[in-house]
């Protein structure tokens, strides 16, 4: 896949050349990242995966609805929402005034083409799997700032089990065009984006419907994988925001009176260990639950994580939710761990690869860790080093045993995502008919209590057959440095907020 550079202000030339020292340039706000998108960044929300396509998404797009740091739904450019006696039809009150980068306008015709887009099966969209309520039919302008969704069937939750899809596009958009070429009503516009330099700069847009926001100049935004070196930048000065501080970061850094540690409010991103059930030895959930009852669930999080997280039990709904099925830890059982593998057969152990790489925060640490635990019920696992630029597009989702990650979503959405029969990215290939039914009776069921009890079903079902591996949740945390204000992570690392981000010097 190759990109484009794009660039509104400076010339090709100069970017090849590296002259990009320009006034403007120099006074922007200094942002890192820390999981690189290489050949799959885009532009286009679309086809959002990583990441890194989150960082500069959220710079240049609004969202219909967005969510709080308890994953719930709160106005942005829908400012109010109310639902149909019958639950079937949803109607979004839009904000006035509110116009894209390019002069448009902002108006209904916009929301009912983005998500019309998203689940046209001939775009491919991964969120077409996650919104397979939505009936495009069922998407309505009823005026320039009225918007009805009607679908087949309940949807208890619609405003948040959209809202991290709802990034909206102009009516009319191309494929081709927004892969390169954000044009939102977001507080940044995009100016310099050169993929192939590693330069991507956003402008303030100074049309912005939040009066006086956002309050940077512009963003420059960068990615470092290497923590060593994204510690090394932050105290030198020379980067302003790392946007997630990982365990070493937090270490170095506590009391370090040139940089300001913030941590956002409950858990959220996890990290996963992937076993595609359809590959042996995988098929057997024998030697699947033998995988899991090796882990020692707290020596990770004190581990890997230095205490800055909680422990996870094997699905993505966090222990201390009010929605997950057991508030305590899954027990580490060596013994019942051998006595599964001699059961499926393999009385003396076995032999596992495990595919990781520094693609992401903790990775290659969770790997050594789970390599060093296992070994006490016989399973010897073999380390694979892969290189970052090449991981997401030749192992991951491409070998039977990998690692992983993603970010914090509410309880229905997160179950949804990645572990429902058809979701787009069901790393481990777990199909388990109860579940789907679980889930979408759960969907369907307007009463709190009941849809609770339907989700903590399938949190149990999948954390004992499932495919996947989670031993512990982040508690995001975000590094900046002195003199600059305004950043508060999200627990989900999908969502960033930069409008009230600003550096002093």
């Amino acid at each position: 896949m190759t990109r484009r550079a794009y660039s509104r202000t400076i010339p090709v030339g100069l970017l090849m050349a590296g002259l990009l020292v320009t006034p403007a340039m120099a006074e922007c706000v200094r942002v890192i990242g820390t999981e690189g998108g290489g050949s799959a960044l885009t532009m286009d929300p679309a086809f959002a995966l990583l990441n890194d396509d989150a960082y500069q998404h959220n710079l240049v797009y609004n969202r219909l609805v967005n969510l709080d740091s308890n994953f719930q739904p709160v106005p942005e450019l829908a400012r109010s929402w109310s639902v149909s006696d019958d639950g079937l039809t949803w109607t979004f009150n839009l904000e006035e005034g509110v116009t894209f980068h390019d002069g448009k306008p902002f108006t209904a015709d916009d929301v009912v083409f983005t998500f019309r887009r998203l689940i046209d099966p001939d775009l491919g969209s991964p969120a077409a799997g996650l919104l397979t309520f939505l009936d495009a039919d069922g998407i309505v302008a009823v005026d320039a700032h009225t918007v009805t969704m009607t679908t087949p069937d309940i949807v208890a939750e619609l405003p948040i089990l959209i809202a991290n899809k709802s990034y909206i596009v102009e009516d009319g958009s191309t494929t081709d065009f927004l892969h390169d070429h954000g044009v939102g009503t977001g507080p940044f516009v995009q100016d310099v984006y050169d993929i192939a330099q590693s330069i991507r700069i956003f402008q303030r847009n100074p049309d912005y419907w939040r009066e006086g926001l956002p309050l940077a100049d512009c963003i420059d935004l960068k990615v470092i994988n290497e923590e060593v070196s994204r510690i090394a930048a932050i105290q030198a000065g020379s980067v302003d925001l790392i946007l997630s501080a990982g365990p070493a970061t937090l270490t170095t850094l506590a009391g370090d009176p040139r940089v300001t540690l913030v941590a956002s409010e409950g858990a959220g991103m996890y990290n996963n260990l992937s076993m595609e059930v359809d590959e042996a030895p995988f098929d057997d959930a024998r030697v699947r639950l033998a995988m899991k009852l090796v882990v020692d669930r707290q020596m990770v999080v004190d581990t890997m994580l230095l205490g800055n997280g909680i422990v996870g039990n094997d699905n993505p709904v966090a222990p201390n939710n009010p929605l997950a099925y057991r508030d305590d830890a899954i027990p580490r059982d060596v013994d019942r761990a051998r006595e599964l593998l001699a059961e499926a057969g393999y009385p003396d152990g076995i032999d596992i690869d495990l595919n990781t790489s520094d693609a992401g925060p903790g990775y290659v640490m969770l790997a050594q860790l789970y390599q060093q635990m296992a070994a006490d019920a016989g399973i010897r696992v073999n380390i694979v080093m892969s290189p970052v630029d090449s991981y997401w597009d030749n192992v991951w989702m491409q070998v039977p045993f990998f690692s992983s990650s993603w970010n914090g979503r509410a309880a229905m959405e997160s179950l949804a995502y990645n572990y429902t029969s058809g979701a787009t990215y069901n790393e481990a290939h777990w199909k388990n008919a109860e579940f789907d039914a679980l889930l979408d009776r759960a969907r369907a069921d307007t009463d709190a209590d009941e849809r609770t009890a339907l989700m903590r079903q399938a949190q149990e079902i999948l954390a004992d057959d499932g495919g996947v591996i989670i031993p512990a949740f982040f508690l995001e945390s975000s590094a900046l440095r002195a003199g600059c204000t305004g950043y508060v992570p999200h627990p989900s690392a999908s969502i960033y907020n930069y409008e009230t981000l600003t550096c002093a010097d």
